[in-house]
């Protein structure tokens, strides 16, 4: 191929890539806009294709870090729950802030959506974090949580999140 030519294919792959990004971009903002809404199916629906968009590109997201966290507080137990999965799926640069705070709520919550979300994302986010303290408070937090639930359905779930933490600790 001439260098004419690779030059070429280069630019228009460039030109590509920063144009899908702009599209992303608006589609972030717009879920971020789609949090403040009165319905709670579309708060969750944001929450959800905001943890997408964060996954596949964390930039995405950073701005729209402390809304995410906010809405851990949501009045519907749907939101807070994917409001904590969104979180690990966001990977926050303050990881400890994001892991106590569901700590903290976990502890309070009494639904038990809620509390699967919640677990499911301290598993996640403790499991990234190369913090030994960290991890062993999230640890501490899912074995609290799973001396208090009786549902065999929660129990797979805190046992999932803790061998998160343990499997990534190994690597």
């Amino acid at each position: 191929m001439s260098s004419r030519l690779i030059a070429t294919l280069a630019a228009s792959l460039i030109t590509a890539v920063t144009a899908s990004a702009a599209p992303r971009e608006e589609e972030a903002k717009k879920y971020a806009a789609d949090l403040k809404s009165k319905d709670a199916k579309v708060r969750a629906t944001a929450l959800t294709e905001l943890g997408k968009l964060g996954a596949a590109q964390r930039k995405l997201t950073e701005p729209y870090t402390s809304d995410i966290v906010a809405i851990l507080k949501d009045g519907d137990a749907t939101v807070r729950a994917e409001a904590a999965k969104t979180l690990a799926k966001i990977d926050p640069d303050d990881k400890k802030a994001a892991i106590e705070k569901i700590i903290g709520l976990l502890k309070e919550e009494k639904s038990e959506v809620a509390r699967a979300g919640q677990e499911t994302g301290l598993g996640e986010l403790a499991a990234m974090s190369s913090d030994d303290d960290l991890k062993k408070s999230a640890r501490e937090a899912l074995l609290e949580a799973r001396k208090k639930s009786d549902s065999k359905r929660e129990q797979k779930i805190i046992q999932g999140a803790l061998q998160q933490i343990t499997a990534k600790k190994k690597n």
